[in-house]
């Protein structure tokens, strides 16, 4: 069973990127994934055609949350990303950022921040 999450309407009229984790809490709020998470689905996350950034605030704004009570290994393995643009360099540009939003992601389960790994 799969839940398909089409991201479009967040991104903003006009524009081609996802940013500021205020909004990613807005958009994790009305796409009620609370409760996508603790359901039986997969989920299939819709980067739209035409993205050139998925920002790490948008990003943990939105998904932390969910990453943080499954952890990082079974919410990669619940959430599925798909780049819509067909454009092989774009696809590799926003996997890039969504692979730096998991680092983010991680660092702060673990309480690390750049500061602390700088002194540790």
């Amino acid at each position: 069973m799969e839940k398909i999450v089409n991201l479009l309407e967040f991104r903003g009229e006009g524009s081609t990127l996802f940013t500021g984790r205020p909004q990613g809490v807005s958009a994790r709020e009305k796409l009620n994934l609370k409760d996508l998470d603790e359901s039986q689905y997969n989920v299939k996350v819709i980067i739209p055609k035409g993205t050139t950034s998925f920002n790490p605030s948008f990003f943990l704004g939105l998904f932390f949350d969910s990453i943080k009570k499954m952890g990082l290994n079974r919410f990669k393995s619940k959430y599925k990303f798909v780049y819509e643009d067909e454009d092989d360099r774009v696809g590799n540009v926003l996997k890039g950022h969504v692979n730096e939003a998991f680092m983010h992601a991680e660092n702060s389960l673990k309480n690390r921040t750049s500061l602390k790994k700088l002194f540790s």
